[in-house]
């Protein structure tokens, strides 16, 4: 009996895992909130870690799953790379955003796009929480779940507009980070990368925003 009574309390909580939704926070729960993320995101000066990525295409039925690895320093450098299915390196470095797919690489001068600088901005920004500070990239609200606190960025300008519906950042509301990152596409598909084994403020070797 007592076996079964723990199956049941177990079924139930998990139940109620699943039936919590998003609830909007009053202003100044939301005051609260940026304000300790900020706070946080100031101290981060490296971070370092794996992702998960699932997109999800809205004429598909299959996800597609990739995983990789991920650096970012507060001077604007990120190298984004993904590891499985394929290969494909992503760098933001003094300016320049540095592609390599297979054997094929390409360098962008961030300058001469004001919308590969807006998306360079978001995606460093995005992983440390920095988005939440005021700008004119998006219209923010706050909302919690649990012990989660969900960030519903709604894109301002009209070039953004044609890339994202809808960004949500899931913060840990004891650490007050950013657990993952899902974009809404206007389309309808979507993407979720998931953060893992993140590291801060250790060391990260220059040589890994450059390709050789």
């Amino acid at each position: 009996m007592r076996h079964i009574l723990t199956i049941i309390l177990l079924v139930l909580a998990q139940a109620g895992v699943l039936a919590q939704t998003e609830k909007k926070a009053t202003a100044a729960e939301a005051e609260m909130m940026i304000a300790a993320v900020n706070r946080t995101a100031e101290g981060i000066h490296t971070l370092q870690g794996r992702f998960t990525q699932v997109k999800t295409m809205s004429f598909l039925n299959d996800k597609m799953t990739s995983t990789g690895m991920l650096y970012l320093t507060d001077k604007g450098q990120l190298r984004w790379e993904f590891t499985s299915p394929y290969s494909y390196i992503f760098i933001i470095n003094d300016n320049q955003v540095t592609i390599r797919s297979g054997k094929k690489t390409q360098n962008i001068d961030m300058k001469s796009s004001r919308l590969f600088e807006g998306i360079a901005r978001i995606m460093v920004n995005s992983m440390t929480g920095r988005c939440l500070q005021k700008n004119g990239d998006f219209d923010v609200e706050m909302y919690t779940r649990g012990t989660e606190w969900i960030a519903w960025l709604t894109p301002k300008k009209a070039q953004m507009k044609k890339m994202f519906k809808l960004v949500k950042l899931h913060f840990s509301s004891t650490q007050n980070m950013v657990t993952s990152v899902e974009m809404t596409e206007p389309s309808g598909d979507n993407t979720v990368i998931e953060l893992k084994d993140i590291t801060l403020n250790q060391p990260v070797d220059e040589a890994v925003f450059t390709l050789h």
